[in-house]
């Protein structure tokens, strides 16, 4: 029994820190001028955005079926939200989305929002 407990222990901190090396590959790094805008996004929308609306915007994911988040990738979704408006609901929230005001910087949030831009089918 002590044998199987230290392995689940094993299994468990190998999976933790195989966690922490994804989440580090995709955090956005405001310290690199060097790091392309869409690629901050993309971290930015990976880390913050991903648990509701899904990796690819569709939003089939099981908070986002809960909280009856919208399809970011249907073309008439996009043409009807301007990126004010975007910026705005990320910033203060909306419906059951929380604000991001205190999370996230301006320019974190601007770069989600481009992202969330090339996600238009």
């Amino acid at each position: 029994m002590n044998r199987f407990k230290a392995f689940l222990l094993c299994v468990t901190a190998l999976s933790f820190t195989s966690l922490a090396v994804v989440a580090a590959s995709v955090e956005p790094d405001s310290k690199n001028p060097r790091q392309s805008s869409a690629d901050r996004g993309r971290a930015v929308y990976a880390n913050n955005c991903a648990r509701c609306h899904g990796g690819d915007g569709t939003s089939r994911t099981t908070m986002g079926r809960m909280t009856e988040a919208p399809d970011m990738t249907d073309a008439a979704w996009q043409k009807g939200k301007s990126i004010p408006r975007m910026v705005s609901s990320v910033v203060n929230g909306r419906g059951e989305m929380p604000a991001f005001k205190k999370k996230l910087s301006r320019q974190d949030i601007t770069a989600a929002v481009a992202y969330v831009r090339t996600l238009k089918r």
